[in-house]
């Protein structure tokens, strides 16, 4: 998961259509925000670290603010995963990219 802006970078630099990635990329955060919280009752997650690090992986930033409005724990560390994971992105695409064009 990545963030809009991360996303639509990464997007355009392999190739791809940036506005395409923005749409589903905004759908996903929704998605995530919206259904996230009954998900992981369905899921064995009980820390704040396992359940923020669930929000900041498959939500983005609306399931960062969803995660802090349940819990301010949960919501850090679902932000600090959702830019760790954003940085993490942007270094490693176009790298994949090249490596899998040869």
């Amino acid at each position: 998961s990545i963030s809009t802006p991360f996303a639509m970078t990464v997007s355009g630099e392999i190739g791809g259509v940036p506005e395409l990635t923005a749409v589903f990329v905004i759908l996903t955060g929704i998605w995530g925000a919206a259904f996230g919280e009954a998900a992981l009752y369905l899921l064995p997650f009980k820390s704040s670290l396992a359940r923020g690090t669930s929000f900041g992986l498959g939500a983005h930033v609306v399931g960062s603010s969803k995660a802090r409005e349940i819990d301010p724990e949960e919501g850090a560390v679902a932000a600090l995963v959702m830019v760790l994971t954003g940085i993490f992105n942007v270094l490693i695409a176009p790298l994949a990219e090249v490596a899998l064009r040869q």
